[in-house]
């Protein structure tokens, strides 16, 4: 397993991982959305045997980092992959504070979020096509 910053060679794997787990949501990224990203915010990418199977996708802000996606194929999920990606964005990453949201039903990601100090700040209402999300916040 190799962790290591995705640029514009990667659109073709980070658009297949999109796909294959965001299929026709209104949120998926398109292939100009990596491009923009890449060029202007930080993707981490992991790699198993030369193939691309996650990512995270930071945005970069004034003061803080907001988590955009945390993205992992289903055939390599439970596996620590997110928890890996995290900790190497946790420890690269120059600032003290990051944000993200995540939909209150997505229990698994809070519990991973909160091992990392991650806090509930808010709920937002309706953040989702379908459900309310939580904003969370780690400040180190």
């Amino acid at each position: 397993m190799k962790i290591e910053k995705a640029n514009l060679d990667d659109i073709k794997e980070l658009l297949f991982i999109e796909e294959k787990l965001f299929f026709n949501d209104s949120s998926a990224l398109s292939k100009a959305s990596f491009s923009y990203h890449l060029k202007r915010n930080i993707i981490y990418k992991i790699k198993i045997d030369k193939k691309t199977v996650a990512y995270i996708l930071w945005l970069k802000r004034k003061n803080y980092y907001r988590l955009y996606s945390l993205a992992i194929l289903k055939e390599f999920q439970g596996k620590g992959l997110g928890k890996s990606l995290l900790e190497f964005s946790l420890n690269t990453l120059d600032k003290d504070c990051f944000e993200l949201e995540v939909r209150v039903s997505n229990q698994t990601a809070i519990n991973l979020y909160e091992k990392f100090g991650f806090q509930k700040v808010k709920i937002l209402e309706e953040f989702y096509d379908d459900e309310d999300g939580i904003k969370m916040r780690l400040k180190r």
